[in-house]
Parts: structure tokens; C-alpha cells; sequence
């Protein structure tokens, strides 16, 4: 009995002030954009603020009162002044690149055209980069929350009514879904140059190889540099340029045809950014 009402009393001081913040809040890894960085640190700088349902989605970006809506389990949001999880990543990258270039709802976030790449969850956390946006759903027309990554594995989030913008673990949400980047960076990956794959595509040994050794799945995915070879074609599309990857399936190190390059045209081989892929 003593034991329950002490853990009654925990949870009732934590709803009534906000939390102590023991995991770190920052930059955790290398390779994202400098805007990319500038909204992490923005957003670390929220931790604390409340959750408010429908917050952060008035005309300018920043914490507003929200909604009260029992349905949505907010039912006294509209008398508490602060941000939901997409206001939060909203008004996060406004104070980073001082634009609103992130404004909607989680799902209409994940749809922005704004996007430089994209990862699926079978991806894992390994290709995210900080500033990423991560999204949780199990379709992307049941997409809820959204978050920003860290780094780590590692997400800061405006988590649910009567909570706090705070840091916590990606898979602490069960239906991790996917993520978006907004700002390819001057650099990514030491090595690693992010590309679109429109379709999933062969892999091979070398570059004027016709034997088959792997799969690269279409989606975003890293190459390393890239080599002139034989021609890939379909129609009056073509590309001689085959770029050294880790394909999805079959061994490290195979080459994929530029051609199934999500962005560009005949016999060009850049990554999302625009960057030339250099030469191996």
C-alpha cells in the first residue's frame, strides 16, 4: 500500500512541473546539414514545453493554445499554451532557417515535397542522419507522431497531452514507420553518397559484368563512387555509370546501374544533393 501511493505521488510531480531531462539532448552523430543541425539544437532548446493538441499551427510558428478534443485524449489542451509533435518540428526548423518550411500535420509532413531523401523502417536507424524527421504509423495514411532524429538512435519529441517536449529512444514507439530529410548536407556519411532507386535493381561485380550477384532495393540508399561500364537502357533512357554500393541483398561491394537513379537523366550520376558522385 505505501509503495503504490509513493508511485502515485511520482507521477502526480511529474505531471505538475516538467521532467528532469537525463538523456542528452544534441547533435549525436556526424553528416547532417547544417540546417539539419541548427533545428536539433533548436528543438533541444524546447525541452519542457508543454503538449498541447493542435499547438504550434497558428499563422507563425511557436507554442499557441491548442484544442480540446476528449476524443484525442486532450480534453483540457485548449487551456494549455505550447506544441504538438508536428508544431514542435515545425517551429523547430523556423528557428533554425527562419522559414516555415515544415508547417501540417505529421502526415501532411511526410508528404512534403520538400524531402531530399527518404528512409523505409526496414532500413533501420542506419542510413538517418540528425535533423531527420521520423514518423510513426503502421501506412502512410495512419501516420500520428512525429519526431525529430538525434542521432544514436535517439529522437526529441512532443510526446502526448500532459507530457513534455523531451528526449527518448525511436523504438520507445512500437510502429516506427519511416523518415524524411529536408537539407542534403555538404557532406553525408564520410564515403557514403545518398541516392534515389525508382525500382529494386541488379547488382554485379564489376561494371561490364552480366552475371547477377545481389538485389539493391529501390528507396534511399548509399553509394560510394562510380565507374563507366556498359549501358543500361529502356526506350530512349540510358546510363552508362555504375555506382559502387552495399546492395541489399547478396555481397558487400557490387556495382548498380545509374540508371535506376530516382532524379536525373541519361548517363548523369549525382546524388540527391545535385553532387557529382566521384569517380572510384
Amino acid at each position: 500500500m505505501v509503495v503504490l501511493l509513493a508511485a502515485a505521488g511520482s507521477l502526480a510531480s511529474t505531471a505538475a512541473s516538467p521532467p528532469a531531462h537525463a538523456a542528452t539532448c544534441g547533435v549525436l552523430s556526424s553528416g547532417a546539414a547544417p540546417q539539419a543541425q541548427a533545428a536539433v539544437n533548436k528543438a533541444c532548446g524546447l525541452l519542457g514545453t508543454p503538449y498541447s493538441w493542435g499547438g504550434g499551427h497558428g499563422a507563425t510558428p511557436g507554442p499557441s493554445y491548442g484544442i480540446c478534443d476528449p476524443a484525442n485524449g486532450a480534453p483540457n489542451d485548449c487551456n494549455v499554451r505550447g506544441l504538438d509533435c508536428s508544431g514542435m518540428v515545425r517551429y523547430a526548423y523556423y528557428l533554425a532557417v527562419g522559414s516555415d518550411v515544415i508547417n501540417g500535420t505529421s502526415r501532411q509532413q511526410y508528404q512534403s515535397s520538400r524531402a531530399v531523401a527518404r528512409f523505409n523502417a526496414g532500413q533501420g536507424t542506419a542510413p538517418l542522419l540528425p535533423g531527420d524527421l521520423v514518423f510513426f504509423g503502421y501506412s502512410a495514411s495512419t501516420i500520428h507522431h512525429v519526431a525529430i532524429y538525434l542521432g544514436q538512435g535517439q529522437i526529441v519529441e512532443a510526446p502526448y497531452s500532459g507530457g513534455y517536449v523531451r528526449v527518448t529512444s525511436l523504438y520507445s514507439h512500437g510502429d516506427y514507420y519511416g523518415a524524411i530529410r529536408l537539407y542534403g548536407g555538404g557532406s553525408t556519411t564520410p564515403g557514403k553518397y545518398w541516392v534515389d532507386t525508382f525500382t529494386s535493381a541488379g547488382v554485379y561485380a564489376s561494371p561490364t559484368s552480366t552475371t547477377r550477384t545481389g538485389t539493391l532495393w529501390a528507396g534511399t540508399n548509399y553509394v560510394y563512387c562510380r565507374v563507366w561500364g556498359r549501358v543500361v537502357s529502356n526506350g530512349s533512357a540510358y546510363n552508362h555509370w555504375w555506382l559502387l554500393t552495399d546492395p541489399d541483398e547478396g555481397p558487400a561491394r557490387q556495382y548498380v546501374s545509374a540508371y535506376y537513379l530516382t532524379r536525373w537523366g541519361n548517363d548523369v550520376a549525382k546524388d540527391n544533393n545535385g553532387v557529382d558522385i566521384p569517380n572510384c
